[in-house]
């Protein structure tokens, strides 16, 4: 009966818990209560975050000179690849060689004799393909050793232009340092790479030809967020430059294998740990707050249900569908009130409030209240017709207890009914023999 419940709230002077009749004012300030936020817990993760060099980061060295033939570009290779000198000295390996014989004087074609030709070369026909020009060292270029041929002017600018030299990725060593080949030791850990980057150019300002340095951070393990948890796989996920956002990383990691409205982000920062569902940092881009390195987001799979009990259409512990239901859709999920038995004026939700709460809706904390927290009935009267506006506004928690209170014939009608379970079976017989004759 809805009486004994509220008469149980009290003993003697001894207060079990509160019996809290809901009204606009009950539902107002129960929906004004702040909700955890990573918004409000992390202020300062407004803008994305510095990523600074650390200690175990990868780095690639990049050097430029201004012109070639410096401690880190080569000289510039010759105009002609294939050209040798005009005069070569013999090797003294070699043996000396033979005279050669003078050939024998005999008509050309052309009339002349040999001399003449060997000498300016044999008569040309008036007209076919000019001859090649043969370059400086006497040799004519083959198609078959294209280093023989002369480089173009395109070709030779581009064989001048400066190379950079690049130096073996390197991991910053424990006193925070890098290793530059005439410049030494560089420091680069808690260093943005612009900085050492001008550091390693004032370094080798005296030794190279106006050097030009870019450092690029190849892999990082500090500049990094760990996702652990109801993910597809576990890892840990490097932070870009630009900044990435929670949802960014979730989904980096693989995302969330539980459904959204039962999986909650748990996010643990400097000694800060707050928690919020996962469907909340997907409805409200204000809680997608940007990572910061060495974040912790743990993916939590949490079955939210709610227990009812007494005159309803269904007694069982029911899973919530959504991240948020009202008191309305609980007991429509509970398939309503019995009309037989339920007291529609004795609907009752249990549930644990914080002391701010309790005080906020004027009542006192329970006796025997532990760690900030009492315990609390809020009573429903259905036949009222605006309590049904209350209840599809009065939100259901996770683990909430709701009871439905019998009505006053209910006892009754529960004794007929089971005196109906003993008799009727004898009275079904008497009706059956008489009509049949028995």
């Amino acid at each position: 009966m809805a009486s004994e419940v509220a008469a149980q709230g009290q003993t003697g002077n001894e207060v079990l818990f509160d019996v809290v009749p809901v009204d606009e004012h009950v539902v107002a300030t129960l929906l004004a209560q702040p909700k955890e936020s990573f918004h409000a817990r992390f202020e300062k993760a407004a803008n994305p975050p510095e990523l600074k060099i650390a200690v175990g980061d990868t780095v690639s060295v990049t050097i430029w000179e201004s012109a070639a033939g410096g401690l880190f570009t080569p000289e510039l290779p010759p105009l002609f690849p294939g050209s040798r000198p005009s005069v070569e000295p013999l090797a003294p390996e070699s043996p000396p060689t033979a005279p050669v014989a003078p050939a024998p004087e005999t008509e050309t074609p052309g009339g002349l004799p040999s001399p003449f030709n060997q000498l300016f070369g044999p008569p040309t026909a008036p007209s076919g393909p000019p001859a090649e020009a043969t370059p400086p060292s006497g040799r004519r270029p083959s198609a078959a050793n294209p280093a023989e041929q002369p480089l173009s002017i395109e070709a030779a600018a581009a064989a001048s232009s400066p190379e950079g030299a690049t130096i073996p990725n390197q991991q910053v060593a424990s006193d925070g340092t890098i290793t530059v080949p005439y410049a030494g030791q560089v420091p680069a850990a808690g260093r943005m790479p612009a900085e050492v980057q001008q550091t390693i150019e004032v370094l080798l300002a005296s030794k190279a030809l106006e050097p030009q340095a870019l450092v690029i951070v190849k892999k990082t393990a500090a500049n990094a967020v760990t996702v652990a948890g109801e993910t597809v796989g576990g890892a840990r996920v490097a932070l870009s430059p630009a900044g990435d956002r929670l949802l960014q990383v979730i989904a980096a990691a693989g995302g969330a294998q539980a459904p959204v409205h039962e999986t909650f982000v748990r996010l643990s920062r400097n000694g800060v740990t707050a928690t919020i569902p996962l469907q909340t940092l997907v409805a409200d881009p204000a809680e997608d707050i940007y990572a910061e390195p060495g974040d912790i987001l743990t993916l939590v799979r949490v079955p939210q249900t709610f227990a009812v009990f007494g005159a309803a259409g269904r007694n069982a512990s029911i899973s919530f569908d959504a991240a948020n239901i009202t008191l309305g859709q609980a007991l429509a999920k509970s398939q309503g009130l019995r009309d037989d038995l339920a007291n529609p004026a004795g609907v009752f939700l249990f549930r644990y409030e914080s002391g701010p709460i309790v005080r906020a809706l004027d009542q006192p904390l329970a006796t025997h209240a532990e760690d900030g927290v009492s315990p609390v009935a809020y009573r429903f009267d259905l036949a009222d017709a605006k309590s049904y506006f209350l209840a599809d506004q009065f939100p259901v928690r996770d683990k909430d207890v709701i009871f439905v209170a019998d009505a006053g014939a209910a006892q009754v009608y529960k004794i007929f009914n089971v005196l109906n379970n003993v008799t009727g079976p004898f009275i079904t017989g008497i009706v059956t023999c008489h009509y049949a004759k028995c």
